[in-house]
């Protein structure tokens, strides 16, 4: 018997959840966000040794199935799902060497591509950190990402991760800044 009143509850007012819905939405997002096709998504997630329950995963996120209409209620349960899908260690296997070919390949005219691919391979590494403890565990060494040589006058006196075609420069700590070289350039005449 369906229960299921107007508004997308049941007669108790009790929320209910197509989980297929859910199951696109968070498959949509994986592939907008990390760069994919939907059916590179799918096949990282049912190619899996251990093909993910994506039923049981929605299901034990319900507590996601919420805001003031269906539309955010869906996006917000689309987003656990995808950080769980994200999460396993399987489909990381699948998607992370995409992304890290990415950035090796990356072709130097836009620094903000590089760091966005950057931020995407970290970010799964960060839900699979036993299997993922850094970016060498996806092959890639972050004292020689892929660069434009970086003008003598900073090399060595600033730490310059990247430089892309324009001059543009990943710089930070944690590799997360951009500058330009001429920016740089200030910075270094200030210290004097």
């Amino acid at each position: 018997m369906n229960l299921k009143a107007k508004g997308g509850a049941d007669l108790t007012g009790t929320a209910i959840i197509d989980n297929n819905v859910v199951i696109e939405k968070a498959i949509e997002r994986i592939a907008k966000n990390y760069g994919f096709d939907v059916q590179t998504v799918r096949k990282a997630i049912i190619g899996a040794d251990d093909p993910l329950d994506l039923e049981r995963m929605v299901d034990e996120g319900i507590f996601c199935f919420r805001g003031p209409d269906d539309e955010i209620r869906y996006d917000n349960a689309s987003i656990c799902l995808s950080n769980r899908i994200l999460s396993s260690v399987q489909v990381a296997r699948i998607l992370l060497p995409g992304i890290c070919a990415r950035i090796r390949n990356w072709n130097r005219e836009d620094l903000n591509v590089l760091l966005a691919d950057l931020k995407k391979a970290v970010s799964i590494m960060e839900l699979n950190p036993d299997a993922y403890p850094g970016l060498a565990s996806c092959g890639l060494d972050i004292e020689a990402l892929p660069s434009e040589k970086v003008p003598e006058d900073i090399e060595g006196r600033y730490r310059v991760w990247a430089m892309d075609k324009k001059g543009m420069c990943l710089v930070g700590i944690d590799a997360d800044k951009v500058m330009h070289v001429d920016e740089i350039r200030k910075t270094l005449e200030q210290e004097v």
